[in-house]
Protein backbone atom coordinates (compact mmCIF):
# COMPACT_ATOMS: atom_id res chain seq x y z
CA UNK A 1 0.00 0.00 0.00
CA UNK A 2 1.33 3.35 -1.40
CA UNK A 3 2.40 6.07 1.96
CA UNK A 4 0.50 8.85 1.84
CA UNK A 5 2.00 12.33 2.27
CA UNK A 6 0.81 16.19 2.88
CA UNK A 7 2.74 18.71 1.50
CA UNK A 8 2.00 22.34 3.52
CA UNK A 9 3.76 24.94 1.54
CA UNK A 10 2.48 28.13 0.16
CA UNK A 11 4.95 28.06 -2.63
CA UNK A 12 2.33 26.66 -5.22
CA UNK A 13 5.63 25.46 -7.45
CA UNK A 14 7.35 23.84 -5.00
CA UNK A 15 3.99 22.05 -3.84
CA UNK A 16 3.14 21.09 -7.47
CA UNK A 17 7.01 20.05 -8.15
CA UNK A 18 6.98 17.62 -5.04
CA UNK A 19 3.72 16.73 -6.02
CA UNK A 20 3.96 15.21 -9.23
CA UNK A 21 7.71 13.88 -8.18
CA UNK A 22 6.68 12.11 -4.87
CA UNK A 23 3.49 10.33 -7.22
CA UNK A 24 5.97 9.13 -9.90
CA UNK A 25 7.99 7.54 -7.09
CA UNK A 26 4.82 5.22 -5.51
CA UNK A 27 3.43 7.85 -3.15
CA UNK A 28 -0.02 9.57 -2.66
CA UNK A 29 0.13 12.87 -1.94
CA UNK A 30 -2.12 15.72 -1.24
CA UNK A 31 -1.07 19.22 -1.21
CA UNK A 32 -1.89 22.48 1.31
CA UNK A 33 -1.19 25.99 0.68
CA UNK A 34 -1.67 27.33 4.31
CA UNK A 35 -0.93 26.15 7.71
CA UNK A 36 -4.55 26.03 8.61
CA UNK A 37 -5.33 24.49 5.92
CA UNK A 38 -2.78 21.40 6.37
CA UNK A 39 -3.91 21.34 10.14
CA UNK A 40 -7.29 20.74 8.65
CA UNK A 41 -6.43 17.74 6.16
CA UNK A 42 -4.31 16.12 8.84
CA UNK A 43 -7.26 15.91 11.01
CA UNK A 44 -9.40 14.57 7.90
CA UNK A 45 -7.11 12.46 7.07
CA UNK A 46 -3.76 11.32 9.00
CA UNK A 47 -1.43 10.86 6.11
CA UNK A 48 1.77 8.62 6.43
CA UNK A 49 4.24 11.81 6.35
CA UNK A 50 3.88 15.66 6.42
CA UNK A 51 6.63 17.66 4.51
CA UNK A 52 6.01 21.33 6.00
CA UNK A 53 7.66 24.37 5.11
CA UNK A 54 8.93 26.47 8.08
CA UNK A 55 7.83 30.06 7.05
CA UNK A 56 4.40 29.65 6.48
CA UNK A 57 1.74 33.06 6.04
CA UNK A 58 -0.61 32.22 8.64
CA UNK A 59 1.45 29.98 11.44
CA UNK A 60 5.29 28.72 11.38
CA UNK A 61 6.32 25.59 10.66
CA UNK A 62 6.82 24.70 14.34
CA UNK A 63 3.37 25.54 14.97
CA UNK A 64 2.19 23.08 12.32
CA UNK A 65 4.02 20.87 13.96
CA UNK A 66 3.16 21.08 17.53
CA UNK A 67 -0.92 21.25 16.40
CA UNK A 68 0.04 17.59 14.35
CA UNK A 69 1.58 16.14 17.31
CA UNK A 70 -1.35 16.95 19.59
CA UNK A 71 -3.63 15.12 17.14
CA UNK A 72 -1.77 12.32 16.44
CA UNK A 73 1.92 12.34 19.11
CA UNK A 74 3.51 9.58 16.30
CA UNK A 75 3.03 11.80 13.04
CA UNK A 76 6.03 11.64 10.68
CA UNK A 77 6.67 16.03 10.27
CA UNK A 78 9.41 16.89 7.92
CA UNK A 79 10.29 19.87 8.41
CA UNK A 80 11.25 22.66 5.07
CA UNK A 81 14.17 25.18 6.44
CA UNK A 82 16.85 27.34 4.95
CA UNK A 83 19.99 25.72 4.93
CA UNK A 84 21.63 28.43 7.28
CA UNK A 85 19.11 27.95 10.13
CA UNK A 86 20.57 25.62 12.28
CA UNK A 87 19.03 26.91 15.63
CA UNK A 88 15.70 26.32 13.69
CA UNK A 89 16.67 22.73 12.85
CA UNK A 90 17.55 21.60 16.10
CA UNK A 91 14.14 23.79 17.62
CA UNK A 92 11.73 21.52 15.07
CA UNK A 93 13.86 18.02 16.23
CA UNK A 94 13.19 18.67 19.65
CA UNK A 95 9.97 19.47 19.50
CA UNK A 96 9.54 16.11 17.57
CA UNK A 97 10.18 16.20 14.41
CA UNK A 98 11.56 13.28 12.16
CA UNK A 99 13.86 15.28 9.95
CA UNK A 100 14.80 18.32 8.20
CA UNK A 101 15.41 19.47 4.73
CA UNK A 102 16.92 22.25 3.64
CA UNK A 103 16.35 24.12 0.67
CA UNK A 104 17.03 24.56 -2.38
CA UNK A 105 15.55 21.31 -2.23
CA UNK A 106 16.76 18.87 -4.16
CA UNK A 107 13.76 16.31 -5.16
CA UNK A 108 15.96 12.99 -4.67
CA UNK A 109 17.49 13.93 -1.15
CA UNK A 110 13.49 14.09 -0.10
CA UNK A 111 12.73 10.94 -2.00
CA UNK A 112 15.81 9.56 0.23
CA UNK A 113 14.49 11.03 3.10
CA UNK A 114 10.97 9.84 2.58
CA UNK A 115 12.43 6.13 1.64
CA UNK A 116 14.06 5.74 5.13
CA UNK A 117 10.61 6.77 6.97
CA UNK A 118 9.39 3.90 4.93
CA UNK A 119 11.88 1.20 5.74
CA UNK A 120 12.42 2.59 9.52
CA UNK A 121 11.30 -0.68 11.24
CA UNK A 122 11.02 0.09 15.55
CA UNK A 123 11.42 -3.80 16.76
CA UNK A 124 9.39 -3.66 20.22
CA UNK A 125 11.54 -4.58 23.14
CA UNK A 126 10.10 -7.20 25.93
CA UNK A 127 12.46 -8.29 28.91
CA UNK A 128 11.45 -10.30 31.93
CA UNK A 129 7.89 -9.50 33.27
CA UNK A 130 9.82 -7.32 36.27
CA UNK A 131 11.58 -5.44 33.75
CA UNK A 132 9.11 -4.66 30.90
CA UNK A 133 9.28 -1.56 29.46
CA UNK A 134 6.60 1.18 30.02
CA UNK A 135 4.95 2.12 26.71
CA UNK A 136 6.83 5.00 25.38
CA UNK A 137 3.89 5.95 22.44
CA UNK A 138 3.58 9.09 24.30
CA UNK A 139 6.77 10.40 24.11
CA UNK A 140 8.70 10.82 20.55
CA UNK A 141 10.26 7.24 19.93
CA UNK A 142 13.92 7.39 19.49
CA UNK A 143 15.46 4.27 17.82
CA UNK A 144 18.71 3.02 18.21
CA UNK A 145 20.23 1.54 15.14
CA UNK A 146 22.33 -1.61 15.86
CA UNK A 147 23.80 -3.54 12.20
CA UNK A 148 20.26 -3.12 10.69
CA UNK A 149 17.90 -3.37 13.47
CA UNK A 150 16.45 -0.73 15.70
CA UNK A 151 15.33 -0.48 19.84
CA UNK A 152 13.40 2.11 21.31
CA UNK A 153 15.24 4.56 23.57
CA UNK A 154 14.09 5.74 26.99
CA UNK A 155 17.31 7.60 28.16
CA UNK A 156 17.19 11.48 27.29
CA UNK A 157 20.96 11.21 26.16
CA UNK A 158 20.34 9.08 24.06
CA UNK A 159 17.49 10.95 22.10
CA UNK A 160 19.90 14.25 22.14
CA UNK A 161 22.27 11.93 20.49
CA UNK A 162 19.54 10.78 17.79
CA UNK A 163 18.45 14.32 17.34
CA UNK A 164 21.96 15.49 16.89
CA UNK A 165 22.20 12.33 14.37
CA UNK A 166 19.08 13.37 12.33
CA UNK A 167 20.07 16.97 12.31
CA UNK A 168 23.49 16.15 11.01
CA UNK A 169 22.98 13.55 8.59
CA UNK A 170 21.01 15.23 5.14
CA UNK A 171 24.43 17.67 5.29
CA UNK A 172 28.02 17.26 4.52
CA UNK A 173 29.60 18.11 7.17
CA UNK A 174 32.47 16.00 8.27
CA UNK A 175 31.61 15.04 11.78
CA UNK A 176 33.88 14.66 14.78
CA UNK A 177 32.93 11.75 16.97
CA UNK A 178 34.06 11.24 20.82
CA UNK A 179 33.13 8.74 23.35
CA UNK A 180 34.83 6.08 25.43
CA UNK A 181 35.90 2.19 23.52
CA UNK A 182 32.95 0.36 23.00
CA UNK A 183 30.26 2.84 23.00
CA UNK A 184 29.42 2.57 19.34
CA UNK A 185 30.77 4.95 17.64
CA UNK A 186 30.95 3.29 14.32
CA UNK A 187 27.41 2.40 14.65
CA UNK A 188 26.90 6.38 14.90
CA UNK A 189 28.78 6.86 11.72
CA UNK A 190 27.11 4.41 9.76
CA UNK A 191 24.26 5.41 10.88
CA UNK A 192 24.70 8.98 9.75
CA UNK A 193 25.78 7.52 6.47
CA UNK A 194 22.28 5.90 6.06
CA UNK A 195 20.33 8.94 6.71
CA UNK A 196 22.44 11.17 3.97
CA UNK A 197 22.47 10.89 0.51
CA UNK A 198 25.06 8.78 -0.01
CA UNK A 199 23.57 6.41 1.43
CA UNK A 200 23.24 3.68 -1.66
CA UNK A 201 26.99 5.12 -2.29
CA UNK A 202 29.49 2.78 -0.37
CA UNK A 203 30.90 2.84 3.88
CA UNK A 204 34.10 1.92 4.53
CA UNK A 205 35.68 2.15 8.33
CA UNK A 206 39.02 2.19 8.86
CA UNK A 207 40.35 1.71 12.45
CA UNK A 208 43.73 4.00 12.43
CA UNK A 209 45.11 2.32 15.42
CA UNK A 210 45.04 -1.12 13.82
CA UNK A 211 47.76 0.02 11.01
CA UNK A 212 51.09 0.58 11.15
CA UNK A 213 52.67 3.27 10.36
CA UNK A 214 54.75 2.31 8.00
CA UNK A 215 51.25 0.75 5.71
CA UNK A 216 48.99 3.72 6.54
CA UNK A 217 49.40 5.50 3.35
CA UNK A 218 49.43 2.34 1.76
CA UNK A 219 46.08 1.47 3.60
CA UNK A 220 44.18 4.90 3.21
CA UNK A 221 45.47 5.69 -0.70
CA UNK A 222 46.52 2.60 -2.03
CA UNK A 223 49.46 1.79 -4.22
CA UNK A 224 51.15 1.01 -7.19
CA UNK A 225 52.95 -2.43 -8.49
CA UNK A 226 56.63 -2.42 -6.56
CA UNK A 227 56.12 0.86 -5.20
CA UNK A 228 57.61 -1.04 -1.97
CA UNK A 229 59.21 -4.65 -1.27
CA UNK A 230 56.10 -6.90 -0.95
CA UNK A 231 53.58 -4.72 -3.39
CA UNK A 232 53.44 -7.15 -5.98
CA UNK A 233 50.25 -5.88 -7.40
CA UNK A 234 48.55 -2.57 -7.26
CA UNK A 235 45.79 -2.11 -4.19
CA UNK A 236 43.15 0.54 -3.95
CA UNK A 237 43.23 2.31 -0.73
CA UNK A 238 40.13 3.19 1.74
CA UNK A 239 39.37 6.74 0.47
CA UNK A 240 39.23 4.98 -3.30
CA UNK A 241 37.05 2.31 -2.40
CA UNK A 242 34.86 4.72 -0.45
CA UNK A 243 34.39 7.54 -3.22
CA UNK A 244 31.20 9.00 -3.19
CA UNK A 245 30.55 8.00 -0.06
CA UNK A 246 31.38 8.11 3.51
CA UNK A 247 34.97 6.99 4.95
CA UNK A 248 34.92 6.50 8.74
CA UNK A 249 38.43 6.85 10.67
CA UNK A 250 38.14 5.79 14.16
CA UNK A 251 40.85 6.05 16.54
CA UNK A 252 42.23 9.23 14.03
CA UNK A 253 44.47 10.34 16.97
CA UNK A 254 46.95 7.30 16.08
CA UNK A 255 47.95 8.87 13.03
CA UNK A 256 51.40 10.25 11.80
CA UNK A 257 52.09 13.44 11.44
CA UNK A 258 53.23 12.14 7.63
CA UNK A 259 50.08 10.62 7.08
CA UNK A 260 48.43 13.36 8.78
CA UNK A 261 49.93 16.12 6.58
CA UNK A 262 48.80 13.75 3.58
CA UNK A 263 45.66 13.39 4.62
CA UNK A 264 45.12 17.49 5.40
CA UNK A 265 46.38 17.20 1.24
CA UNK A 266 43.92 14.66 0.36
CA UNK A 267 40.73 16.73 1.77
CA UNK A 268 41.48 20.44 0.54
CA UNK A 269 42.33 19.13 -3.10
CA UNK A 270 39.99 16.71 -3.04
CA UNK A 271 42.56 13.88 -4.43
CA UNK A 272 44.37 11.10 -3.83
CA UNK A 273 47.69 9.63 -5.27
CA UNK A 274 48.53 6.41 -4.49
CA UNK A 275 52.00 5.13 -3.30
CA UNK A 276 54.85 5.28 -5.31
CA UNK A 277 51.89 6.65 -8.16
CA UNK A 278 51.70 9.66 -10.28
CA UNK A 279 48.53 10.07 -11.57
CA UNK A 280 46.07 11.76 -9.29
CA UNK A 281 42.55 10.33 -8.61
CA UNK A 282 39.55 12.83 -7.66
CA UNK A 283 37.21 11.60 -4.91
CA UNK A 284 34.02 13.12 -3.67
CA UNK A 285 33.93 11.95 0.36
CA UNK A 286 32.35 12.73 3.49
CA UNK A 287 34.34 12.04 6.59
CA UNK A 288 33.75 10.69 9.69
CA UNK A 289 36.16 10.51 12.28
CA UNK A 290 36.44 9.08 15.99
CA UNK A 291 38.46 9.33 18.71
CA UNK A 292 38.27 8.70 22.75
CA UNK A 293 40.59 11.80 23.35
CA UNK A 294 40.02 15.46 22.58
CA UNK A 295 41.50 16.48 19.16
CA UNK A 296 42.04 19.83 20.62
CA UNK A 297 43.85 19.15 23.40
CA UNK A 298 46.02 16.59 21.07
CA UNK A 299 46.79 19.60 18.63
CA UNK A 300 47.50 22.17 21.65
CA UNK A 301 50.21 19.04 23.09
CA UNK A 302 51.70 19.14 19.33
CA UNK A 303 50.04 15.19 19.11
CA UNK A 304 47.60 16.22 16.14
CA UNK A 305 47.75 18.70 13.47
CA UNK A 306 45.64 21.97 14.32
CA UNK A 307 44.89 22.92 10.64
CA UNK A 308 43.52 19.60 9.90
CA UNK A 309 41.71 19.33 13.49
CA UNK A 310 39.21 22.50 12.07
CA UNK A 311 39.06 20.74 8.85
CA UNK A 312 36.77 17.79 10.73
CA UNK A 313 35.55 19.98 13.39
CA UNK A 314 32.27 21.15 11.31
CA UNK A 315 30.07 19.51 13.75
CA UNK A 316 30.84 17.45 17.14
CA UNK A 317 28.94 14.75 18.62
CA UNK A 318 29.67 12.88 22.01
CA UNK A 319 28.46 9.32 22.22
CA UNK A 320 27.47 8.72 25.83
CA UNK A 321 28.83 5.68 27.60
CA UNK A 322 26.69 2.96 29.15
CA UNK A 323 26.59 3.83 32.44
CA UNK A 324 25.17 7.51 31.61
CA UNK A 325 22.24 6.08 29.60
CA UNK A 326 21.29 3.62 32.32
CA UNK A 327 17.63 3.70 31.15
CA UNK A 328 18.65 2.07 27.66
CA UNK A 329 20.41 -0.88 29.72
CA UNK A 330 16.84 -3.10 29.70
CA UNK A 331 16.44 -1.88 26.26
CA UNK A 332 20.02 -3.24 24.77
CA UNK A 333 19.87 -6.18 27.03
CA UNK A 334 16.66 -7.74 25.19
CA UNK A 335 18.01 -6.71 21.95
CA UNK A 336 21.26 -8.04 22.45
CA UNK A 337 19.03 -11.18 23.62
CA UNK A 338 16.98 -11.68 20.83
CA UNK A 339 20.64 -11.59 18.30
CA UNK A 340 22.11 -14.34 20.96
CA UNK A 341 19.17 -16.00 20.59
CA UNK A 342 18.99 -16.09 16.94
CA UNK A 343 22.81 -16.12 16.47
CA UNK A 344 22.78 -19.28 18.44
CA UNK A 345 19.34 -21.40 17.09
CA UNK A 346 18.48 -21.04 21.29
CA UNK A 347 15.19 -19.72 22.80
CA UNK A 348 15.99 -17.58 25.74
CA UNK A 349 13.06 -15.96 27.30
CA UNK A 350 14.29 -13.19 29.25
CA UNK A 351 16.36 -12.36 32.20
CA UNK A 352 15.89 -13.11 36.02
CA UNK A 353 15.54 -10.45 38.33
CA UNK A 354 18.58 -10.56 39.86
CA UNK A 355 20.45 -10.72 36.60
CA UNK A 356 18.80 -7.54 35.56
CA UNK A 357 19.84 -5.37 39.06
CA UNK A 358 23.51 -6.56 38.48
CA UNK A 359 23.44 -5.30 34.94
CA UNK A 360 21.57 -1.38 36.01
CA UNK A 361 24.37 -2.04 38.94
CA UNK A 362 27.49 -2.64 36.63
CA UNK A 363 29.66 0.39 35.79
CA UNK A 364 30.08 -1.35 32.51
CA UNK A 365 33.71 0.07 31.64
CA UNK A 366 33.87 -1.84 28.14
CA UNK A 367 30.36 -0.27 27.52
CA UNK A 368 27.83 -1.87 24.94
CA UNK A 369 30.78 -4.10 23.32
CA UNK A 370 31.30 -5.47 26.58
CA UNK A 371 27.53 -5.13 27.21
CA UNK A 372 26.85 -7.39 23.92
CA UNK A 373 29.78 -9.98 24.84
CA UNK A 374 28.28 -10.84 28.39
CA UNK A 375 24.80 -11.54 27.29
CA UNK A 376 26.17 -13.44 24.41
CA UNK A 377 27.90 -15.53 26.52
CA UNK A 378 24.78 -15.96 29.16
CA UNK A 379 22.41 -17.38 25.99
CA UNK A 380 25.02 -19.82 25.01
CA UNK A 381 25.71 -20.84 28.76
CA UNK A 382 21.82 -21.39 29.40
CA UNK A 383 20.06 -24.01 28.61
CA UNK A 384 16.45 -23.20 28.42
CA UNK A 385 14.23 -20.49 30.09
CA UNK A 386 15.56 -17.29 31.63
CA UNK A 387 19.53 -16.05 32.01
CA UNK A 388 20.47 -16.73 35.62
CA UNK A 389 23.14 -15.27 37.61
CA UNK A 390 25.57 -18.21 37.23
CA UNK A 391 25.87 -17.06 33.55
CA UNK A 392 27.48 -14.07 34.23
CA UNK A 393 31.24 -13.73 34.34
CA UNK A 394 32.96 -12.90 37.66
CA UNK A 395 33.94 -9.62 36.59
CA UNK A 396 30.39 -8.49 36.47
CA UNK A 397 28.86 -10.16 39.40
CA UNK A 398 31.95 -9.38 41.62
CA UNK A 399 33.60 -6.82 40.52
CA UNK A 400 35.41 -5.52 43.44
CA UNK A 401 37.36 -8.57 43.03
CA UNK A 402 38.71 -7.23 39.44
CA UNK A 403 39.23 -3.13 40.03
CA UNK A 404 40.96 -2.67 42.99
CA UNK A 405 43.40 -0.09 43.91
CA UNK A 406 47.37 -0.19 43.87
CA UNK A 407 47.53 -0.01 47.33
CA UNK A 408 45.04 -3.21 47.98
CA UNK A 409 47.15 -5.05 45.21
CA UNK A 410 50.36 -4.47 47.09
CA UNK A 411 48.48 -5.14 50.31
CA UNK A 412 46.81 -8.35 49.14
CA UNK A 413 50.64 -9.46 48.20
CA UNK A 414 52.40 -8.89 51.38
CA UNK A 415 49.61 -9.95 53.25
CA UNK A 416 49.92 -13.09 51.63
CA UNK A 417 53.90 -13.50 52.19
CA UNK A 418 53.35 -13.27 55.41
CA UNK A 419 51.17 -15.97 55.85
CA UNK A 420 52.92 -18.37 53.68
CA UNK A 421 56.61 -17.25 53.48
CA UNK A 422 57.63 -20.64 52.65
CA UNK A 423 55.50 -21.27 49.53
CA UNK A 424 56.16 -17.98 48.62
CA UNK A 425 56.49 -17.89 44.56
CA UNK A 426 57.92 -13.90 43.61
CA UNK A 427 57.77 -14.27 40.39
CA UNK A 428 54.44 -15.20 40.81
CA UNK A 429 53.46 -12.70 42.57
CA UNK A 430 54.79 -10.02 40.84
CA UNK A 431 53.58 -11.30 37.99
CA UNK A 432 49.81 -10.80 39.86
CA UNK A 433 50.81 -7.28 40.54
CA UNK A 434 51.46 -6.35 37.22
CA UNK A 435 48.77 -7.60 35.89
CA UNK A 436 46.09 -6.25 38.04
CA UNK A 437 48.21 -2.72 37.76
CA UNK A 438 47.45 -3.01 34.05
CA UNK A 439 43.65 -3.92 34.96
CA UNK A 440 43.75 -0.86 36.81
CA UNK A 441 45.38 1.54 34.57
CA UNK A 442 42.90 0.18 31.66
CA UNK A 443 39.93 1.07 34.20
CA UNK A 444 41.07 4.56 34.89
CA UNK A 445 41.28 5.41 30.90
CA UNK A 446 38.46 3.43 30.00
CA UNK A 447 39.86 0.70 28.18
CA UNK A 448 41.61 3.06 25.67
CA UNK A 449 44.87 0.52 24.99
CA UNK A 450 46.71 3.25 23.64
CA UNK A 451 46.44 5.88 26.30
CA UNK A 452 47.15 2.90 28.83
CA UNK A 453 50.35 1.89 27.40
CA UNK A 454 51.53 5.06 26.99
CA UNK A 455 51.01 5.24 30.66
CA UNK A 456 52.43 2.31 31.69
CA UNK A 457 55.70 3.45 29.50
CA UNK A 458 55.37 0.49 27.36
CA UNK A 459 54.45 -0.14 23.56
CA UNK A 460 50.67 -1.57 22.50
CA UNK A 461 51.85 -4.97 21.56
CA UNK A 462 53.41 -5.74 24.76
CA UNK A 463 50.74 -4.58 26.57
CA UNK A 464 48.58 -7.10 24.54
CA UNK A 465 51.07 -9.56 25.26
CA UNK A 466 51.28 -9.29 28.59
CA UNK A 467 47.23 -9.48 28.78
CA UNK A 468 47.26 -12.47 26.57
CA UNK A 469 50.29 -14.21 28.52
CA UNK A 470 48.52 -13.44 32.29
CA UNK A 471 45.48 -15.05 30.59
CA UNK A 472 46.94 -18.25 28.96
CA UNK A 473 48.04 -18.91 32.49
CA UNK A 474 44.99 -19.04 34.27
Amino acid sequence: MSKTVLIIDDDLDICSLLSRFLTKNGYDTDMAYTANTGISKFKEKNFDIVLCDYRLGDKSGKDVLIEIKKHNQDAVVIIITGYSHIKTAVDVIKLGAYDYISKPLIPHEVLNILNTVKNDVVVPVNTSKDHELPNNRAKKQITIPNNGHCAVSKAKVTQELYSQVALVSPTNYSVILYGETGTGKEVIARTIHIKSSRSHQPFVAIDCGAISKELAGSALFGHVKGAFTGALYEKEGHFELANNGTIFLDEIGNLSAEVQATLLRVIQEKKIKKVGGTKEIDIDIRIIVASNENLKDSYKNGKFREDLYHRFNEFTINVPALRNRREDIPTFAAFFLEKSNNELGKKIEGFDREVMEIFLKYSWPGNLREFRNVVRRAVLLSASGTVSVDTLPPEITSPHKFYVSHSEVFSAVEENSAIQKKDFDLKDAACKAEYETIMNVLKNVNFNKSRAAEILKIDRKTLYNKIKNFEETQ
